[in-house]
């Protein structure tokens, strides 16, 4: 299996925004991402990224 950039929502940006802090239950942005993290196989995308050791995606 692809093995994905995990995603740090505590990282500050370049302007100091905590991600995390804006995905606000109940908002269309927090089900969204509820969905794509929790609900969604994403198994069909795991043939693109084929370099495991660095994660990146393959140019086809």
């Amino acid at each position: 299996m692809a093995r994905y950039k995990p995603c740090d929502y505590s990282q500050a940006q370049l302007v100091p925004v905590s991600l995390g802090d804006q995905l606000v239950p109940g908002t269309l942005e927090h089900t969204i991402h509820y969905v794509v993290e929790e609900r969604l196989d994403l198994g069909a995308f795991d043939g693109a990224f084929g370099n495991y050791e660095t994660r990146r995606i393959i140019e086809r």
